[in-house]
């Protein structure tokens, strides 16, 4: 995340109550949840080693599932695992993507993908429903899926209802194959009454989106 969320909540005047964070990583932004006093956090990470290490950090309050989400219900698929020389400290892992690498394998040279991991896929609604998890004590979403955030976003369903923040990876050029582009993205949540109020661009082919309900 490219955000503080302090300067988001300050700026929009807006509170925060629980956060559904899609693609964990290594838990990294959960000190940014706690800098605002959430205590109120859902990680899902997929990649079982990256999945132990969230799991070590989480404190009460904060909960990560070894799972992946996407539009379709308990699906397997397999997962491209990115990899590059000095390992997690360097972010290893941290490109690793449902969808196959495109250009990212020319602008990231440094970061390979040798091998693949079989991962569960769940919706986002079913999955909370399954674990007795109640939407409405969430209302900001960040999705960082190297590519399939729509993905995520269409398997939400009726939790998108209950969203009035996101933070999302966008693309401007096909990353990963088949990658929705950021305009893809602004249409599908116009439907949802949202709109993107920022962009940070990282590059000139992706970055992070501020999406604000109104």
């Amino acid at each position: 995340m490219l955000y503080k969320l302090k300067d988001i909540a300050s700026q929009l005047n807006f509170n925060i109550r629980g956060a559904i964070h899609v693609g964990g990583f290594v838990g990294e932004e959960l000190t940014e949840y706690r800098s605002i006093g959430l205590t109120n956090t859902i990680l899902f990470e997929p990649q079982q080693k990256l999945y132990e290490i969230i799991k070590s950090k989480c404190q009460d309050g904060e909960q990560v599932f070894n799972v992946a989400l996407g539009s379709e219900a308990c699906e397997k698929k397999e997962m491209f695992i990115s990899d590059r020389e000095g390992g997690v400290e360097v972010g290893a892992g941290a490109s690793s993507s449902l969808l196959k690498p495109k250009i990212h394998l020319t602008e990231h040279p440094e970061v390979t993908f040798p091998t693949k991991e079989t991962v569960q896929v769940h919706r986002l609604d079913e999955f909370l429903k399954s674990e007795n998890l109640r939407a409405l004590n969430y209302n900001m979403l960040n999705v960082d899926v190297q590519g399939y955030e729509l993905e995520v976003l269409k398997g939400a369903g009726s939790i998108l209802g209950c969203m009035q923040l996101m933070i999302l990876e966008v693309n401007l050029a096909e990353v990963y194959e088949g990658c929705p582009l950021v305009g893809e993205l602004d249409e599908f949540l116009k439907d949802y009454s949202f709109e993107r109020v920022g962009t940070y661009w990282q590059s000139e082919s992706w970055g992070d989106a501020i999406y604000v309900k109104h």
